[in-house]
């Protein structure tokens, strides 16, 4: 027993020596997929250690300056062969060298352990298309030569002939220059095209080019960097061609703003206004209106070279005999790129009279012929007569007096005095009751006919609203008459959801004419009667 005590206790002493020389010895191999390779080629790095460490126990920037590498794979495994026990770490990385000639991998440290180093012979590749073959930047200025405050064009465009998905890292770097503000137009465009035989994709860009001091200024178009993958035909090798395109220089000249000019600065080489009058959609064609009358003013402002936030707004002041309603302004561009706002305002003139719609004029600064300019658009005068419609109900007293009734009787003596007098008694107490009766009944049918309605000039401007599909004016229109309808006995709640319904009708897929026309003529049966329910009572009472 005693032997074999001994003999476990040695058996166990041999295995831990024999386990510490191994950790001791335990070894950082690297190995490459290749050796002797060409510029740009794409090889694979393996470094392992027999010993278990993990993924950050490898800093790739060990290869640095003379390669460049891919990300890294790690993968650890463990074995037990014939009573032997073993762990092995392993890191796995692209790498390509970053110049040609003879290079050295280095010695790295891993997990604790040296590497040996590798030397890599690095040749000349003949047939490794250049940058500019593969990308092609472009770019063009509408002017070169503007005032502080203008704006120009600039449109970049970039061609790649190559496969995009084989593009790594692809950077497009976008114009820039001191003193310069650049501002996308819209989205880019990217298609498909030919150019000169080749297939290429197309990128396309445009930029608003505006500067904020005067001089000769320099801005850089478009640049791009990147690396395109490119494997043989046989898959046997890869190579990570860098792509770097340099920009191209563009020269600008801003003018400064006139010493003597007075007023709003706004520089453009064109500015238009125009203007529409309507009634019902159609052109007004008689200045004589009736009172409460809806009138649409179409105001368009259209500007070159100036994008759509730069617009300047119109401010109009109308007299108090008008009410005025805007819209909001719809802002866009036209067909040869310039910016557009088109502006609809609805006036109702409310008092009988001559009205006076101002004018609009909107100064500008010509930097074509580089003098100051005025566009202007005409006042127009209107004669406003009554309205047609009755806008107040007047309800004349009308006295029902009853017909005098004269009684002759011949007067009797003895006990019918007393009989008639009691008779005469009775006959005036009913006649002082049906009096009573028939004067309340006046009363309320008075009272129920003051709460009927005529259209009026504001339900008049609220039904050209909505026969023009302006549901937004009608709103506004109820919202000024609420109130007002309100206490006449208006069903305002009612029509107020009939607008609604036909505002959600508009952006409904299908919508029916015809029922927009009937809802439309239920809000003017609702604006044209009342609320019938208080009429019940003198009917019921003349039962």
């Amino acid at each position: 027993m005693k032997k074999t005590a001994l003999i476990k206790k040695v058996i166990l002493f041999a295995a831990l020596c024999v386990s510490g020389i191994s950790a001791s010895y335990a070894q950082a191999i690297a190995t490459v997929s290749k050796n002797q390779i060409t510029e740009n080629e794409v090889i694979q790095l393996m470094v392992s250690v027999d010993k278990s460490a993990d993924q950050s126990k490898f800093d790739p920037s060990q290869l640095a300056p003379d390669f460049r590498s891919g990300q890294v794979s790690f993968g650890s495994s463990r074995s037990l062969v014939n009573g032997d026990y073993s762990v092995q770490s392993q890191w796995t990385v692209s790498i390509a060298p970053t110049k040609m000639g003879t290079l050295t991998i280095p010695s790295m440290n891993v997990a604790g352990e040296q590497t040996n180093p590798i030397t890599i012979r690095v040749t000349k590749d003949a047939t490794a298309p250049k940058s500019s073959d593969v990308i092609k930047v472009s770019g063009s200025l509408t002017k070169d030569e503007l005032y502080e405050g203008e704006t120009a064009q600039f449109d970049a465009k970039i061609a790649i002939f190559a496969d995009i998905r084989r593009l790594k890292d692809p950077n497009i770097i976008t114009p820039q220059g001191a003193g310069i503000e650049f501002s996308p137009i819209g989205e880019s465009k990217q298609y498909q095209t030919v150019i000169d035989g080749l297939q290429a994709t197309v990128v396309e860009q445009a930029f608003s080019v505006s500067a904020s001091q005067a001089g000769k200024l320099s801005f850089d178009g478009l640049a791009f960097t990147g690396g395109l993958v490119q494997t043989d035909r046989y898959g046997r090798s890869t190579k990570l061609i860098p792509l770097n395109i340099s920009p191209k220089q563009y020269q600008l000249t801003v003018l400064a703003k006139p010493a003597d000019f007075t007023g709003t600065w706004l520089p453009t080489t064109d500015l238009k206004l125009g203007q529409q009058w309507l009634v019902d959609g159609k052109p007004l064609s008689d200045t004589t209106v009736e009172a409460g009358t809806a009138i649409t003013r179409q105001i368009t402002l259209m500007m070159a070279d100036v994008p759509p936030e730069k617009l300047p707004k119109l401010d109009i002041d109308y007299p108090k005999s008008v009410r005025m309603y805007d819209e909001k302004p719809v802002i866009g561009k036209d067909s040869q790129g310039n910016s557009v706002m088109t502006i609809k305002q609805v006036i109702i003139p409310h008092t009988s009279g001559s009205v006076k719609l101002p004018a609009v004029s909107i100064q500008w600064w010509n930097s074509k012929t580089r003098q100051s300019e005025t566009a202007t658009l005409d006042s127009l005068t209107l004669t406003v007569t009554p309205s047609t419609h009755i806008n107040e109900q007047k309800i004349e007293t009308q006295t029902n007096a009853q017909p005098e009734t004269i009684v002759k009787r011949e007067v009797d003596h003895g006990f019918w005095p007393y009989t008639t007098l009691a008779f005469a008694l009775l006959w005036l107490f009913t006649a002082i009751g049906w009096a009573v009766s028939r004067t309340k009944v006046k009363a309320i049918n008075t009272s129920t006919n003051q709460k009927s309605i005529v259209i009026g000039n504001g339900s008049k401007a609220l039904i050209s609203a909505l026969k023009e599909n302006n549901t937004i004016l009608a709103h506004q229109i109820l919202a000024d008459h609420y109130e007002q309808w309100n206490k006449q006995g208006i069903d305002v709640a009612a029509i107020k959801e009939l607008i609604t319904q036909l505002s959600q009708q508009q952006y409904a897929r299908d919508t029916s004419n015809n029922s927009t026309k009937q809802i439309i003529s239920n809000i003017e049966k609702k604006l044209s009667s009342t609320n019938r329910s208080s009429s019940t009572t003198p009917e019921l009472e003349r039962l």
